[in-house]
Parts: C-alpha cells; sequence; structure tokens
C-alpha cells in the first residue's frame, strides 16, 4: 500500500494516522487535504473535521523502476529488477529470459531503453539521474569485450604508428576504452563525432603530442 486516506479531529492526528498506515515519516509524504469540516450540530457547534490523502513520495530511483517495468509489461516482456546505488550512478539490473529481445544487437536495444528511462526521469523530477541498464550481466560481458578490442588496436597502433578508430560505441563503451589508456604513456585516446554513438580513436602519444 503507497496511499491511503484518512480523517482526524486535527490535521496533525491526520498526518499521525497516515504515518501509522503508511509506515512512513511526513517528509517521505505527499499530503493532499481533502475536506476540513468545522460544523457541527446545525452548524452551530464546532466539530472539526479533516479528512487527507497521503502518498509515500517516490524517489526518481523508484519511478525508473516502475517505468521499466511498465514498459515491460507493455512490452510482454518477463523480468525481475533489483536496484543498486554506486558512488557515482544507480544500477538498474535486470533479470529475464528475454535477454535477446531487451539487449538487440550490441546492446543497442537496452541502450535505448536506458536513454528513455533516464528522459522519463528528467521529465518527471527536473533533474539527470545517473542510470545504469544491465540485462543477465550483459554490460560485464561487453565491458570485456571492448577491453580486448581496444587492447588488440592498442597494439597495432604501436607497431603502425598511426591512429585506429573504433566502430561508434555509446558513452558508456567509450568511458571504458579512455579508463584502459588514461595512465599509459604511449596510447592516447579520444572521441570523433557527434551525437550519443562515436568513434574511439586509438592514437599514438606522440601523434597526437606533435598535432599540439
Amino acid at each position: 500500500m503507497d496511499a491511503v486516506e484518512v480523517e482526524a479531529k486535527t490535521y496533525e492526528e491526520a498526518i499521525r494516522k497516515a504515518s501509522l498506515e503508511l509506515n512512513a515519516e511526513e517528509k517521505d509524504m505527499d499530503i493532499e487535504v481533502k475536506e476540513v469540516d468545522t460544523k457541527g450540530i446545525l452548524g452551530l457547534l464546532g466539530s472539526k473535521k479533516v479528512r487527507i490523502t497521503a502518498k509515500i513520495r517516490n524517489t526518481p530511483e523508484d519511478y525508473a523502476k516502475k517505468f521499466l517495468a511498465d514498459l515491460a509489461d507493455y512490452l510482454g516482456l518477463t523480468l525481475t529488477i533489483t536496484v543498486i546505488t554506486s558512488s557515482d550512478r544507480v544500477i538498474f539490473n535486470i533479470d529475464s529470459s528475454d535477454e535477446e529481445a531487451i539487449i538487440g544487437k550490441d546492446g543497442e536495444v537496452l541502450d535505448a531503453l536506458q536513454y528513455l528511462t533516464r528522459l522519463a526521469v528528467a521529465k518527471k523530477y527536473k533533474e539527470n539521474l545517473k542510470l545504469l541498464i544491465d540485462v543477465n550481466g550483459f554490460r560485464e560481458k561487453r565491458k570485456k569485450e571492448i577491453i580486448a578490442m581496444a587492447r588488440r588496436l592498442a597494439d597495432k597502433v604501436k607497431r603502425g604508428g598511426r591512429p585506429i578508430k573504433t566502430k561508434p560505441l555509446n558513452p558508456y563503451e567509450r568511458r571504458i576504452i579512455h579508463t584502459l589508456f588514461k595512465n599509459s604513456t604511449d596510447i592516447t585516446t579520444m572521441s570523433e563525432g557527434d551525437g550519443h554513438t562515436k568513434k574511439m580513436v586509438i592514437a599514438p602519444s606522440k601523434t597526437v603530442n606533435a598535432r599540439r
């Protein structure tokens, strides 16, 4: 239960009743006063009555989880969602037998789902929630693939002395490569292009320094 309507003699008493029924503090509830009746018998006596509706205030994380669940239900997908809050983002781990449908080719559908969820939260709460959506550990598998690919290209760059470009990657995947070579003395990375997906340029540091 996340909403309740209660009646009491005072507003404060109504809040206490709602708090007990919802097991939540006032700061975590949205309160709407439905009715205040101060009339008694024949309108002469002051028998005060207050009726309120109290709802548990959802966080952006709660809203995002419900958005994902509702969207999955609309599409006929079966899944369960676990929310984990890390130091820099909120991770929505999805467990589903419909993995292929949710992920798509190279994670394209998953990225689109993540983008839509972020957009929905931003519209509702006027804030940019840093979130990551994963399905059956796909992101970790993809991370290992990206790292292996980046290291192969870096070896070619070192041997040939020329920059090499990757195929278009999303921000999460580009961040993996940037982090991988962040402390490298002979390899430099940079993004190239516009939009959500961009190519990564893996280049010899001396080439980049020479251009500067």
